[in-house]
């Protein structure tokens, strides 16, 4: 009867199983396994593996603690083991609900849609430049496929999950501030970063502010959609975007 109990006060609308941590691992794993096998069969060359840069700040900065032989996967890794733990902690059932994933898809597609709208406007006044422009167009479809996965998997996890996770903790165990307060600056904060890891930087070291503006603006988006919808979601909001716009006509 008790079980019984425990199972009745156990949510099942896709509001919160999308949010739990098994389903977000469910959800992501083909993205995680699309992006490692492109690192070693389509985006490594003479030169080494092409990724990004907070996919390659994840290794750097952690390399005290990682064996040799991880290398770059030692990321995937770190979303495997959170999830994970959290799933354990949070002792939910060990049985994915699986209509959910398909939603998510679907949810994630239509989120994306706004920044797609706003990109596609700061674009016809900023077009793409640099190093974006250098990197993507030496690349072939699977290879633009990968980097728009492997920026939506690892800006995420280094600009909200782990990012929101220090600021919180920060904001609200240390400072004692209301957990509220926590969330907006984390958002807030994670959304200048953000902004300063993609450079406002234009042709002959031009500074563009509608750069800035825009990724500004994106870095909240991604901020509020982690709040409301989770890891999960805006991981793949943000993978989604980059796949129409790096695949977009100019």
């Amino acid at each position: 009867m008790a079980d019984h109990e425990e199972d009745i006060k156990i949510d099942r609308s896709y509001w919160a199983t999308s949010r739990r941590p098994l389903e977000m691992l469910v959800f992501l794993l083909p993205f995680i396994l699309l992006y490692e096998i492109c690192l070693v069969f389509v985006l490594r060359n003479d030169q080494g593996t092409i990724t990004n840069q907070a996919h390659q700040w994840l290794v750097r900065y952690f390399d005290f603690a990682i064996p040799e032989e991880l290398g770059l996967s030692f990321p995937p890794l770190v979303i495997f083991v959170v999830l994970l733990l959290w799933h354990f902690l949070s002792r939910n059932p060990w049985r994915p609900a699986w209509g959910t994933i398909g939603l998510m898809v679907v949810e994630s597609a239509l989120l994306a849609i706004p920044l797609v709208v706003l990109s596609r406007f700061v674009h016809e006044l900023l077009p793409m430049v640099g190093q974006e422009e250098t990197i993507l167009g030496g690349l072939g479809p699977m290879g633009r496929i990968a980097m728009s996965i492997g920026a939506g998997l690892y800006e995420e996890l280094l600009f909200r999950m782990l990012l929101f996770f220090l600021i919180h903790t920060f904001v609200v165990d240390l400072l004692r501030f209301s957990s509220l307060t926590g969330t907006m600056l984390a958002i807030l904060l994670s959304a200048v970063l953000f902004a300063l890891y993609h450079p406002p930087v234009g042709p002959e070291a031009t500074y563009l502010t509608g750069r800035t503006f825009f990724y500004i603006a994106a870095g909240l988006f991604f901020g509020l959609v982690y709040v409301a919808r989770g890891f999960g979601i805006v991981v793949a909001v943000h993978a989604f975007y980059n796949l129409v716009t790096f695949f977009a006509p100019d």
